[in-house]
């Protein structure tokens, strides 16, 4: 495991897992990938390795070598949309193209996902899967009111992502100042961690807002952050099929969304609210809209559940990723 993250530590323990941490993974280049792969093989000497199976390209790129010195496939999980030519910073970096040639086999978690490594590799299109029932459970749906000291009638709006530019979180501010114009007692939550987060809480500053702006940093109980919100927002400039999107849809929430590739592979006109990416005025316009008809906005949400059970239960993601690693690994 790459993360030392002590919550998916202890779950990993909990379910028996052998594992170890290699923080290493994250500072991988071309000059050091070799001491960090001999890291993991070394802790699996004494283990049957049939298969090697890493996530997105930092990984892809050790697990590679480690599935080199193996000597067995090796499976990488793709999971953003960036361009595939794009370099991570530093003198040391890989091109994303020459990773994802390293595999013996993709899979991409959405088709936009998909179409990026086309002609690069062999991919498979497994879309995400999420626990829709632990999502559709009856939580407390005052829970986020109580923490910020806030009563029903203020409203509650909510962004969870990563804060970083493709995530489009300044044109929610720009959509919150808006609703803001028209209703006073409306507040806002962003939720997560990411390099922006000092540029947004100055932009809700010079916007005027930061009062009504709340900064809730990376949390653990989303389901019960999601079912405490009015309203969900997904205002994304890149494309992407976010895990979120399914997670509210779960949350039976009403979800106004941008109509950037990959999210009409999971959201339709009856689920969610389109609006065009980088238009705050138009989520302004769809965040009164679904406040204003309860009864649409109960529709789609309801909507949204249905195709989240059906076909992006975490079960399915699971039998279509067991088949996979048959086929190759034999």
């Amino acid at each position: 495991a790459m993360s030392d993250d002590e919550f998916l530590i202890e779950h990993v323990r909990k379910l028996g897992v052998d594992f170890t941490v290699v923080p290493d993974i994250a500072n991988a280049n071309k000059f050091n990938v070799g001491g960090v792969a001999k890291k993991i093989v070394q802790f699996v000497e004494g283990h049957t390795i049939n298969l090697v199976h890493s996530h997105d390209y930092q990984a892809c790129f050790v697990g590679a070598h480690v599935a080199k010195l193996l000597n067995v496939p090796h499976i990488s999980t793709i999971h953003t949309a960036e361009p595939i030519d794009q370099k991570k910073k530093g003198f040391f970096s890989i091109p994303n193209d020459k990773i994802v040639a390293m595999p013996n086999h993709l899979i991409a978690v959405s088709d936009v996902v998909k179409k990026r490594v086309e002609g690069l590799n062999n991919a498979e299109l497994i879309y995400n899967g999420i626990e829709a029932e632990r999502f559709a459970e009856t939580l407390d749906t005052e829970h986020l009111y109580r923490e910020l000291g806030l009563t029903k009638g203020n409203n509650l709006i909510g962004v969870i992502a990563r804060l970083t530019p493709g995530k489009g979180l300044d044109v929610f501010l720009k959509a919150a100042s808006i609703l803001l114009e028209t209703k006073p007692g409306m507040h806002f939550v962003i939720v997560g961690e990411g390099p922006d987060l000092d540029n947004l809480k100055n932009m809700a500053r010079s916007l005027g807002i930061a009062d009504n702006v709340h900064f809730l940093g990376f949390r653990r109980d989303v389901a019960h952050i999601l079912k405490s919100l009015d309203v969900v927002v997904i205002p994304n400039i890149e494309p992407d099929l976010p895990m979120v999107l399914l997670e509210a849809m779960a949350c039976v929430r009403p979800v106004v969304v941008t109509d950037v590739a990959g999210v009409r592979e999971v959201a339709t006109e009856e689920s969610v609210e389109f609006v065009p990416a980088g238009d705050a005025e138009a989520i302004a316009e769809a965040v009164i809209d679904l406040l204003s008809d309860r009864d649409k906005a109960e529709a789609k949400a309801q909507a949204g559940q249905k195709l989240i059970v059906g076909m992006y239960n975490v079960n399915r993601m699971i039998k279509l990723t067991e088949s996979l690693y048959l086929k190759i690994a034999g």
